[in-house]
Order: structure tokens, then C-alpha cells, then sequence
């Protein structure tokens, strides 16, 4: 009796052990079912592929302007880049949806269609959005009164001049010795006055076309005759006309590189006899788009002589004139 019992025992716990390996096999094969995707009431989702935005960057002309900023955003998210030497952008989207896309005016130009557009992502799409600008005739400003740059207009005592006759001198601002004054002559030798300085008006107009720039400049009231150089004074902040510059932080560049060729054969310009200059020069790149703010100095040659694309000499040169790209 006890046999038989005993054998009835271990009979049915190895039926209850084979039903329970079962059930632990099914389990874990439908784990693995769902976890691979494959169950069809519990699927993972696919990731959405995210739409992009292309377009380009031009003037009414059809010049187009690289190394403008574009910015897409949704919400928190932000994507931003650059237009390409052929003015065009494209940027990929975070997420679909409706975003903004805002272009950063390239420097002292206005917006001829809007500068933030409403733009719908959807999956794989990518629409086309072209922002249309135009380049604003730029005002020269004398290098005097509030706008001047570290008092170089002086008289004969190294004040700031006040009489209409007075004759005028330039003050060492940079090379040793320091405060060493020149008198300003034009080419036929007399001595410049504050009411002759004070003549010249006029401005600069800019465009781009790709990796180029036209700078056509319109000046008149110049001192007849003389000889000017034209040069790229970047700035890493923007700064009011009259405002104070840093020469030691403000200035990208530590030497100001001039318009035109590096070696600055091409930065130049002669005022006509009744001191007009009215002169187109090419530079390499778009200069409106390179960094956040940009200052031409207008240079005049006291003894009719350049100095290529470096260093000028203090006693050759004062700051006639000065052009603020904002």
C-alpha cells in the first residue's frame, strides 16, 4: 500500500511539474514577443521622422548674402544657422508642428518681407521660404564732437578747436610719443581749418552678392585733392553712433584689415578738386554679415603717401571721417 501510494505521489508531481514548465515557457515566449514588437496589441512606436526648412537670403536685386543667421524654434526648442556663400539655409526640425522662422538682419539692411514667418513641419516635408532684404544708404560722420575718436582734432595747444579759422592738428593717438602733434595740410600745403574739415558729407552704401561685396561711396566737402583710405573696423558689440569704443576689447581684429586687397592697394581713393569722391571698390567677402557690428574709418593722408595693409603711422594720417554699419 505504502509503494503504490508513493508511486501515485511522485506520478502526480511530475504531472504538476510539467504543467508548471509549460506555463513558465509560455510566459517568457510571450515576454519575448512583446518586447521585440511583434505583439500586436502592445506595438512600440516608430520614431516620427521630423520635416526641414530650406530657403535663401537676398536682396531685391537677387544678391544674395551669406553668413546670415536663421533661426527655427517650437517652444523651447531652437535650431539656428547660417546662410551658405549662395545665401541659402536649411535647417532639419527637432519635432513637426508649426514654428517660427526668423532671420537676423545682415548689418544696416531693412527687411522687405517679413523677418519672422509661421512655417507648418510635417513628416519628410520641406517648404521653401526666401527672405527678401535691401541694403540702407550708411551716413558718414566727422571724426569730431561727440563722435570723435580719443580727441586726434586738436588745435595748435591740443584743445578741442571751436573757431571756424582755427588751424587744425592731429594728435598721436597710437605711436610714441603719445600726443605728438602734426599739422593738417592739404596737397597744395595750406593748413586745413575746422570750418574746411567740418565740409565733408556723405555716405556709403553696401551690397553683397555671395562672397563679395560692392561699396559704392558718395562723399563731397572732402579735402580737394587729397588722398583716403577706406577700412573694416569690426566690432564684437554693437555701439551708438558717439558711443565709446574700447580699442583694447571692443575691436575683433587687433590690426583693422582695409577694403579691397590685404595688401591695401585697392582701399583707395582721390577727392576731385571741388573735394568730391564718388568711387565703387570690391571687397572679397560680404562684410555686412561677418560680425555683430562694423565701423569704416575714412582716412586721410596728410603727405599724399598709403602704407599698404598694415600699421599707419600716426603723424601720416588722422580719422576724417567714420561709417557705423549697426
Amino acid at each position: 500500500m505504502y509503494i503504490k501510494e508513493h508511486f501515485a505521489f511522485w506520478g502526480t508531481l511530475k504531472y504538476f511539474l510539467q504543467g508548471t514548465l509549460v506555463y513558465l515557457l509560455t510566459i517568457i515566449l510571450l515576454s519575448c514577443s512583446s518586447s521585440d514588437g511583434n505583439d500586436p496589441k502592445n506595438p512600440i512606436p516608430v520614431p516620427e521622422e521630423t520635416g526641414s526648412v530650406s530657403g535663401t537670403v537676398k536682396d531685391e536685386d537677387g544678391n544674395v548674402y551669406p553668413g546670415a543667421e536663421v533661426t527655427l524654434n517650437i517652444g523651447n526648442e531652437t535650431s539656428t544657422t547660417i546662410t551658405n556663400s549662395e545665401g541659402k539655409f536649411l535647417i532639419k526640425a527637432k519635432s513637426n508642428g508649426n514654428h517660427n522662422l526668423s532671420l537676423k538682419l545682415p548689418l544696416s539692411t531693412v527687411a522687405v518681407t517679413s523677418t519672422t514667418v509661421s512655417v507648418g513641419i510635417t513628416e519628410n516635408s520641406e517648404p521653401n521660404i526666401d527672405f527678401v532684404i535691401q541694403p540702407q544708404e550708411v551716413t558718414a560722420h566727422l571724426n569730431f564732437g561727440s563722435v570723435q575718436l580719443l580727441e586726434e582734432i586738436v588745435d595748435e595747444n591740443g584743445n578741442t578747436p571751436t573757431a571756424p579759422n582755427e588751424p587744425l592738428f592731429a594728435a598721436n593717438i597710437f605711436d610714441a610719443p603719445l600726443g605728438l602733434l602734426t599739422a593738417i595740410k592739404a596737397p597744395d600745403d595750406h593748413h586745413v581749418t575746422l570750418s574746411e574739415f567740418k565740409e565733408a558729407t556723405g555716405g556709403l552704401l553696401v551690397y553683397c552678392d555671395g562672397n563679395s561685396a560692392t561699396i559704392h561711396i558718395t562723399l563731397e566737402g572732402m579735402i580737394p585733392n587729397g588722398t583716403y583710405t577706406f577700412w573694416l573696423a569690426y566690432l564684437n558689440k554693437t555701439r551708438k553712433v558717439g558711443e565709446s569704443i574700447n580699442f583694447m576689447t571692443d575691436f575683433v581684429n587687433q590690426t583693422n584689415p582695409p577694403i579691397g586687397a590685404s595688401n591695401g592697394t585697392e582701399n583707395i581713393a582721390v577727392a576731385g578738386a571741388s573735394g568730391v569722391i564718388d568711387v565703387v571698390l570690391e571687397h572679397s567677402s560680404c562684410i555686412l554679415t561677418d560680425e555683430e557690428a562694423l565701423v569704416i574709418p575714412i582716412l586721410y593722408h596728410i603727405n599724399g603717401k598709403t602704407f599698404g595693409g598694415g600699421h599707419v603711422p600716426d603723424p601720416e594720417e588722422m580719422v576724417h571721417m567714420l561709417v557705423y554699419f549697426q
